[in-house]
């Protein structure tokens, strides 16, 4: 992945549909959670909230990355922020994905692929790109990267550099 995605200012997408821009608030949405809730973006103003737009649970270089992300929820948690895991799956599917992990996301299904609309993300028609967008706590955008190869997502590393960066 390019250095370029860690280090730019205004985020990184080589995608030209995005409706995403550093330093504007994200766009509300209202999604279900895997436990049945509906969880509406701007009631979790107040937290930091990084989401991660991913294929499905059987998606291996998904499963990978969330892994791998895992790794850093204590580091997330400790800086404010709240993880929402976005695909388009649902309730079943995202339960499979959950499973194969050792430390609990948020996952959040946008079946309808509203929110990856809504985010100008959408790779198909049934799959969004994979994402990763920082928010501040007033919900503004901080720092994204949208890909089109959904094998070269940021590393736990890579992430732990742009945290570094926003909030030294």
């Amino acid at each position: 992945m390019p250095q370029q995605a860690i280090t730019s200012e205004n985020g990184f997408t080589d995608v030209s549909s995005v409706k995403l821009q550093v330093g504007l608030p994200a766009p509300d949405f209202t999604l279900q959670s895997l436990n049945g809730d509906w969880v509406k973006l701007s009631q979790l103003r107040g937290n930091k909230v990084l989401m991660i737009f991913y294929r499905g649970h059987w998606c291996p270089f998904c499963i990978g990355h969330l892994q791998d992300i895992q790794s850093m929820l204590p580091e997330l948690e400790k800086r404010g922020y709240q993880v929402l895991a976005i695909s388009p799956e649902d309730a079943g599917g995202m339960q499979k994905m959950a499973d194969r992990m050792d430390r609990p996301y948020q996952f959040l299904s946008d079946a309808n692929l509203e929110v990856t609309d809504l985010y100008g993300i959408r790779r198909d028609e049934e799959l969004p790109h994979p994402a990763m967008i920082l928010l501040d706590d007033q919900g503004v955008v901080q720092w994204f990267y949208i890909g089109e190869d959904y094998k070269q997502q940021p590393s736990s590393a890579q992430l732990q550099q742009v945290l570094d960066r926003l909030n030294p």
